[in-house]
């Protein structure tokens, strides 16, 4: 990379270095840049919302016991194998490296994720050494995507993903380039990363395989595709047996249908009711629809593209005809990852803006790459106008949740209730023993109670207690059998369970 730059005329090194430095710091202009819109410093903003929360004590009880912890899971739903939660090793893969270097804080996941951003820039550019103009427009489709502008200050693992894409775009177009083998194994090994986080980024392979084969089907390219769906299905299978279930997933229910006449039915009736949310009973919040038509829009032009093409000529703008692959396999990029949200997951409660939002960058980025910027940008310019009707309208999202800015208020009660009461057994054999049930969310909560409990979250039922032996709650929500109440304070409470899971 340096002996290219030196190469490099120098008035067009030094437009080099700050379209390249614009991208690498484009993270971390976005946190700069909601800091001034909003007033308040983004770079230190809390966990808040659940998963935050769960990501955070993740990190927490990693870094004080490892692994050695009570069962942590939703209304008591344990994995098959090890410990952990409904999140997996998501925490621990992502940013346990930035824990151990650089110690745990409130503010630890943000700032990972614009580490994680830049480096995947800094890789895209050495890699890649893409044009100014081209860098400079990927570092504007970063920062006036709303996804990223939603959740850049937030300790969810969003920002990771434009990461991965960039990892992902620098190591397979660097293994088109030269051929490297190392090049092929880190693209492979991204997506991998990729499938160990959410299963959806196995469709990342498929444009894996069709350069490795070289675009030519056979034997080569059938036995990538078998490596590829049998790397997939291992990290399915891994994630599935160590990862606590989460039961109010509709995948949840489905695995578990009991013949496959329920199951079919069960497949049709959700996609027909998900179609049916996406396009006629539309409801969320006025981002989740723009960034529907958005995405739709994009894949809509890109199949355009794949039959027409704008060209520069006499004096303005003209259609081209002519088949054009690179489009056709961006819109079936963007048509498959519709179509397994739509199939298999959710299309509310920001489900879909959270998990088709990577794709949807992820292709523009791989046009821009490509030398093909009028859809980007026009993609660009849609942007803006999604960005400006997110500043116009009431504020969504993180920005409509003011404790994401502030630190919490402490509670004296909560404090003694736990140092007295929540005291963990260190020689326990069965991790029953140091599982907690809860239904204080709280930052507090968090960081004080002990790293050797798991901890069970989840409203509150008869049929969900019992397996925990301990509950900490401020209002007792239903009747709890075999659990004795151990303190008398009018605030928190503690309950133990009275017969010991200890053989």
């Amino acid at each position: 990379m340096i002996a290219f730059l030196r190469s490099l005329p120098p008035r067009r090194r030094t437009a080099t270095l700050l379209g390249w430095g614009l991208l690498i710091g484009s993270p971390f202009l976005l946190l700069a840049a909601v800091s001034l819109v909003t007033g308040r410093n983004a770079f230190a903003t809390y966990p808040v919302w659940s998963d935050e929360l769960d990501y955070w004590r993740n990190l927490f009880t990693w870094d004080a016991v490892g692994f050695h912890t009570g069962y942590n899971g939703l209304l008591e739903e344990f994995a098959r194998v090890g410990t952990l939660g409904a999140h997996g090793f998501t925490a621990v893969m992502l940013y346990g490296w930035f824990v151990k270097l650089f110690g745990l804080g409130y503010h630890t996941i943000v700032l990972a994720n614009a580490v994680w951003v830049s480096l995947g820039a800094a890789a895209y550019c050495g890699l890649m050494r893409p044009r100014p103009a081209r860098a400079a427009l990927l570092s504007v489709c970063l920062m006036l995507y709303a996804p990223a502008v939603l959740y850049c200050a937030t300790s969810m693992t969003e920002m990771f993903n434009y990461a991965l894409m960039l990892f992902y775009l620098a190591f397979l177009g660097a293994y088109r380039r030269g051929g490297s083998p190392w090049a092929l194994l880190l693209a492979c090994l991204t997506v991998t990363v990729g499938c160990l986080y959410r299963i959806t980024y196995f469709l990342l392979f498929i444009p894996v395989i069709l350069c490795f084969a070289r675009m030519k089907p056979g034997l080569r390219m059938a036995g990538a595709a078998v490596a590829a769906a049998a790397v997939s299905l291992g990290c399915y299978a891994l994630t599935s047996a160590v990862t606590a279930p989460y039961t109010q997933g509709f995948l949840y229910h489905l695995m578990r249908a009991p013949d496959a006449g329920t199951f079919v039915q069960m497949l049709l009736s959700h996609t027909k009711s998900n179609l049916m949310d996406c396009f006629v009973n539309t409801m969320g919040a006025p981002m989740e629809h723009a960034f529907r038509w958005l995405y739709l829009g994009t894949a809509a032009l890109c199949l355009a593209g794949t039959f027409v093409r704008p060209e520069r000529g006499g004096g303005g703008l003209r259609l081209r005809r002519g088949f054009q692959p690179r489009m056709l396999g961006c819109f079936a990029l963007l048509a498959a990852a519709f179509a397994l949200i739509v199939v298999l997951y959710e299309t509310n409660d920001w489900s879909d803006f959270r998990t088709l939002s990577p794709f949807l960058w992820l292709t523009l980025a791989y046009l821009i790459t490509a030398g093909r910027p009028a859809l980007p940008r026009a993609a660009a310019a849609g942007m803006a106008v999604t960005l400006a009707l997110m500043l116009a309208l009431p504020p969504t999202g993180m920005f409509a949740e003011p404790a994401h800015f502030e630190k919490p208020e402490y509670s004296e009660d909560l404090a003694q209730t736990i140092a007295e009461y929540l005291v963990p057994d260190p020689d326990a054999q069965n991790p029953l023993t140091n599982t907690l049930r809860l239904d204080v969310g709280t930052l507090q909560a968090m960081e004080q109670i002990p790293p050797e409990f798991g901890l069970q979250y989840g409203w509150f039922t008869t049929e969900s207690t019992g397996k925990s032996r301990w509950i900490l709650t401020d209002h007792l929500k239903c009747a709890v059998n075999g659990y004795e109440r151990l303190t008398d304070m009018g605030g928190y409470k503690v309950y133990r369970l009275i017969e010991s899971y200890e053989e």
